[in-house]
């Protein structure tokens, strides 16, 4: 293994492009700096060289290094640090001799390379490397037999291994993740390449500028191209995948760590026509004894789709108050909608007037400005002529803060869902007027989103609006497969932002900055409870701040196929909170479709059903085989609720996956790598869904191992094989895998009603394995302080005669019960002991030993033994 600076020959044909001098290390070798100066060499067609540069090469933990490049003279755009994270403020001091990765470089041409512990390449930039002011290309070589992962966001046609010959394009937008195979609602330049032994490997570029990312034909190599900013880029070598996860989020950051009420199932449509048919939805839930804990609320309830108001005659917001205190007395919670785009109101209406965001984004000059710096930016969304707000303004905050605040006095919502933050604008152009007011915006949701304003470019060469190279936004939507520019549908890339910052730099960090700025705010106006935001457009470092949800899908076999993956990919990207629109957004779904949508959207961290205007009802409640597979799917989440909580926690603490591809947990079986039609919560609940229309049976595949089933307790002992597995309608085959113990409650119709049971303890034991012991662990605390100082820790540890809980944190006070532990795998069970002592409250049923406690607490330790 090679643990030190090597200095070799030229490591791949590259075009001359820089040399690189006065290379040397710091005093630690941990860092180690030089010169770039650019070589003689073809004209780029769309960017000249930058002439000198500056390379700092980082080792950031004996795992991760940085590679940084940017202009020797003068600064450059590139993303803040309290924007995005870039490793620990101070991280551990490891030089490259220590480091479990080699680094190489060439000196003339400049290339690098940083190679895994057993020799593998985990980044090669041989292949290309170019800085222009517009225009960066940075490459690697990849082995063609490995398989590639990540880059986001895209709805994938393909699974979730990127094919070779792929371009993901990363320019956020408004487009219906329906449309697949094309660029969507967020930028994620971070990819895992995985060997067929199971080495992991990955590489995340923290460039927020419009960017390509090519994958060559052959599978041998990929291109990073991006529009501008500083090369800065993070490489991970793993060497699992688990290990790659976890170190990019020892980059960006862990994610938050949602309220636990969050963890409850979501119900909303876009549709709703008044409050009277909304609560009834929530009463439907309520007769038909399906859990709900959050009732929605999409752009139906704003007077005249405008922020911060209610329409007072079918949401008057004196009823909403009552409704929302009606939900809070039920132990349930409410969620509104709020869309970017703020009412530009025009001095000659006579139907709003005095609108307070408007007033005060005028009088604290927080809108984002044209490219002429002087006026705030006219677009065009839901309310009709609108300002965007610049959340770089130092004003931004406090702006939105207060608009929430008031908003939050009248009615008391729990949670803030962000829309449209790509952002969207139904219109085009460098500067926009309403030259008929009169008729824009027209108030009718048919021709709402028809754009209304008299849109110009006053600088048609502006090479922001117009770069040469033209990145693949929106190939895969237009018919003759050409990209549309980047200002298509959304603020223009010369708009200018605080501090003389353009959209061209920050486009795709809009929704992050939009998300953090909510969630502070939400923070301080609920009294520093936990806060829970809902965003559609995100970035690296969103899962921080803020959930997802995967954008507006169709109610079809192949968007719920896709959901799998889409959730996978962005556990990938540090959003542990995140799921799809259950039963699919656009379209009229079907029972079949719902029945299974729901046997997987249960199991997802992330559970909400929402469909669109106009569309058929979808509630599950709607359909009797829908709701009694929502009450066995959603009763079984709410069962394993301790389970996927204390996940959440560790996502947070340790930037452990919550939604995991089978690969991320089995790395060394290679049939799991291309499995995407079956997940797994944390690495020890297995879902194998129905996912084929008409199906009743499933084939799901089961690595080496023994599997129990959660619902009937039946196990399988797998040697690593394909299953075919009975699945009714009604049905969903959830497993939960040998070795792995999990903590459980009694269910209910809230989350509320599970805090309040007592505890059920399941171990599954391990099959032929020897010296295989069970494990796992509870983590408990008050669900919504932002800072956990009070929390239960419980260790458990299981053999095949003996069961363990250790406490080891008890500062968190619970007076809930162990009611029983459940040990799977054993049979002819004829005593059992408690705490030392001979107990005969218990039931041997096959191969499940039920041992029935009394006055045992959860915050206490104690053993129990079986033979």
């Amino acid at each position: 293994q090679l643990r030190s600076l090597l200095l070799l020959g030229l490591l791949g044909s590259v075009c001359a492009e820089y040399s690189l001098t006065d290379a040397s290390w710091n005093s630690e070798r941990t860092v180690l700096t030089g010169s770039l100066a650019s070589l003689a060499a073809p004209e780029n067609p769309y960017s000249a060289n930058l002439p000198s540069l500056t390379l700092t090469f980082t080792v950031v933990d004996s795992s991760t290094s940085r590679v940084h490049v940017t202009s020797a003279d003068s600064p450059r755009w590139e993303i803040p640090t309290e924007i995005v994270g870039a490793g620990p403020d101070a991280p551990p001091v490891v030089s490259i001799d220590e480091a479990d990765f080699s680094l190489s470089y060439t000196s003339s041409p400049f290339t690098f390379a940083v190679s895994n512990a057993d020799g593998s390449t985990a980044f090669n930039s041989s292949t290309s490397f170019h800085f222009g002011d517009q225009y960066l290309e940075l490459g690697t070589s990849l082995s063609s037999s490995d398989k590639l992962f990540g880059l986001g966001e895209k709805s994938r046609s393909t699974g979730s291994v990127i094919p070779p010959g792929t371009t993901t394009t990363m320019w956020a937008r408004d487009m219906a993740a329906a449309v697949f195979d094309t660029n969507l609602y967020a930028s994620h330049p971070f990819f895992l390449s995985l060997s067929d032994s199971g080495a992991a490997s990955g590489a995340f570029l923290r460039n927020s500028n419009g960017l390509d990312v090519e994958y060559s034909d052959a599978g041998d190599s990929l291109t990073f191209k991006a529009l501008g900013g500083v090369v800065d880029l993070f490489v991970f070598t793993g060497p699992e995948p688990a290990d790659v996860a976890r170190q990019f989020q020892g980059v960006v950051g862990t994610p938050t760590l949602q309220p636990y009420w969050a963890l409850g199932f979501h119900q909303c449509r876009y549709g709703y026509k008044n409050l009277q048919e909304a609560a009834d939805v929530v009463k439907g839930y309520a007769d038909a004894g399906i859990p709900l804990d959050i009732a929605w609320l999409d752009i139906d309830y704003m007077n005249l789709w405008l922020d911060f108001t209610y329409d007072e005659v079918n949401f008057p917001s004196s009823d909403v108050k009552a409704f929302v205190d009606g939900l809070h007395a039920d132990n349930q919670k409410f969620v509104p909608i709020v869309d970017p785009g703020i009412l530009a109101v025009d001095p000659s209406w006579d139907w709003v007037q005095d609108y307070g965001a408007f007033v005060s984004g005028i009088e604290m000059d927080v809108f984002v400005k044209d490219l002429t710096g002087e006026y705030p930016y006219l677009g065009q969304v839901w309310p009709g002529p609108v300002h965007f707000p610049d959340w770089f303004h130092p004003n931004a905050t406090e702006f939105w803060t207060t608009q929430l605040k008031n908003w939050h006095d009248v009615a008391e919502f729990d949670g803030i869902w962000v829309d449209m933050n790509e952002v969207s604008n139904f219109c085009t152009g460098q500067v926009c007027q309403n030259t008929d007011p009169a008729n824009c915006p027209t108030h009718q949701v048919d021709t709402q989103t028809q754009c209304c304003l008299s849109c110009t470019d006053i600088d048609e060469g502006n090479p922001l609006d117009n770069p040469k190279y033209l990145i693949g936004n929106d190939v895969g939507v237009n018919d003759d497969g050409q990209p549309s520019p980047i200002n298509t549908k959304t603020i223009p890339a010369s708009a200018k932002h605080f501090g003389d910052l353009s959209e061209y730099d920050v486009h795709n960090l809009h929704g992050t900055m939009e998300a953090k700025v909510t969630s502070d705010a939400l923070e301080s106006i609920r009294g520093g409870r936990r806060s829970f935001v809902l965003s559609r457009s995100s970035f690296p470092g969103h899962g921080n701040h803020a959930s997802h949800w995967t954008g507006d899908n169709a109610a079809t076999w192949d968007d719920l196929r896709r959901s799998i993956v889409t959730v996978n990919d962005f556990a990938l990207f540090g959003i542990s909170m995140v799921g799809a629109d259950i039963c699919g957004f656009i379209g009229d779904s079907n029972e079949e479709l719902c029945a299974r949508w729901i046997e997987v959207g249960a199991f997802h961290p992330f559970s909400r059903n929402h469909n669109t205007y106009g569309a058929a009802p979808q509630e599950l409640y709607r359909w009797d085989s829908v709701a009694e597979a929502s009450r066995r799917a959603l009763g079984m989440r709410y069962q394993i609720l301790p389970h996927l909580y204390t996940l959440m926690y560790k996502a947070n603490a340790d930037g452990d996956l919550v939604s995991n591809y089978l690969w991320t947990i089995f790395p060394a079986d290679a049939s799991t790598h291309s499995v995407d039609a079956q997940f797994m919560l944390g690495d020890g609940i297995l879902v194998s869904p129905v996912l084929e229309e008409g199906a009743r049976e499933v084939e799901a595949y089961f690595p080496a191992g023994k599997w129990y089933n959660l619902f009937t307790m039946e196990s399988i002992e797998s040697s690593g094989e394909t299953v075919t597995l009975s699945a009714e309608l009604e049905e969903v085959n959830v497993h939960v895998r040998g070795g792995k113990i999990v903590p459980t409650q009694a269910g209910g119709l809230t989350t509320v009603d599970v805090q309040a049971s007592d505890y059920s303890i399941i171990v599954a034991l391990c099959g032929q394995e020897e010296n295989c012991a069970s494990t796992g662990e509870l983590f408990v605390d008050d669900g919504e302080s932002v800072e956990v100082t009070d929390f239960l820790h419980v260790d458990y540890v299981a053999t095949s005669s003996s069961f363990s809980s250790t406490v080891s944190e008890a500062s968190y006070a619970t007076k809930n019960l162990v009611a029983s532990v459940k040990v799977l795998g054993v049979s002819d069970i004829t005593i059992v002991t408690v705490n030392g002592g001979d107990w005969d409250k218990f039931e041997q049923d096959g191969e499940v030993l039920t041992v029935m406690l009394e006055g045992i607490s959860v915050s206490d330790s104690f053993t129990l033994t079986y033979d």
